[in-house]
């Protein structure tokens, strides 16, 4: 026959076995619910759509494709002190002197660079410099030599052109321009014109008297230089 002592021990043994059992089952579930969620698969970043580029700044185009023209050298000098590279006063002493007071004064003759009735009008719309060697004294400014600088367009140009080969002059290529010549004999001496066309300038000269040598080629130094 069993103990009574035994009997009244198991029931309590099994009923803390079953506490522990309870216990631990708890736990575990504790645990289940406390443990983190899976984490979703990130989702990949948007791959930003790419800008288009800044449009350059529009690139100029001369017509035709080609490089603006450059403008043509020289120019009209400022005074005759500008006008020629070298000194040219003892050349013209003792009969000649650079713009005497006379030939520049309200009652001063007309002096142009050329005599020439066909190219005479188209000069004295485009002077601009009148460089005049002529006797000191009061006189009627045909005896001497003036030179006038003018700035001419295409249309003048020719039409000076035209007027000196008409006359009888000279013309031929010289110094990457064109040159008109006519000489002869006068009372006072050597005579004759001389015109010079380069660009927009135009370099008249008329003379009677002096006898001078480079003369023009010393002024086209001292403009296209």
């Amino acid at each position: 026959m069993p103990d009574p002592a035994t009997l009244l021990r198991r029931p309590t043994t099994w009923l803390v076995a079953a506490v522990a059992a309870l216990v631990l089952a708890a736990v575990a579930l504790v645990g289940v619910l406390r443990a983190p969620a899976p984490e979703a698969d990130a989702a990949p970043e948007p791959t930003p759509r790419p800008m288009p580029a800044a449009a350059g700044e529009p690139v100029p185009v001369a017509p035709g494709g080609s490089a603006p023209a450059a403008a043509p050298a020289g120019g009209v000098p400022a005074d005759c002190g500008a006008a020629y590279s070298s000194d040219w006063t003892d050349a013209f002493a003792p009969d000649y002197v650079l713009n005497p007071a006379w030939a520049t004064g309200d009652d001063a003759p007309v002096l142009l660079g050329t005599d020439d009735p066909g190219a005479v009008p188209t000069l004295e719309q485009a002077a601009q410099l009148t460089c005049a060697w002529l006797p000191a004294e009061p006189a009627d400014g045909r005896t001497g030599l003036v030179t006038t600088i003018a700035s001419v367009d295409d249309a003048q140009r020719s039409a000076a052109l035209g007027a000196f080969e008409a006359g009888g002059l000279d013309c031929f290529p010289e110094l990457e321009g064109t040159r008109c010549v006519a000489e002869w004999e006068e009372a006072a001496g050597p005579a004759g014109e001389s015109h010079f066309f380069r660009g927009g300038v135009w370099i008249a000269t008329r003379w009677s008297g002096p006898a001078v040598t480079g003369y023009t080629h010393d002024i086209i130094e001292a403009v296209f230089s």
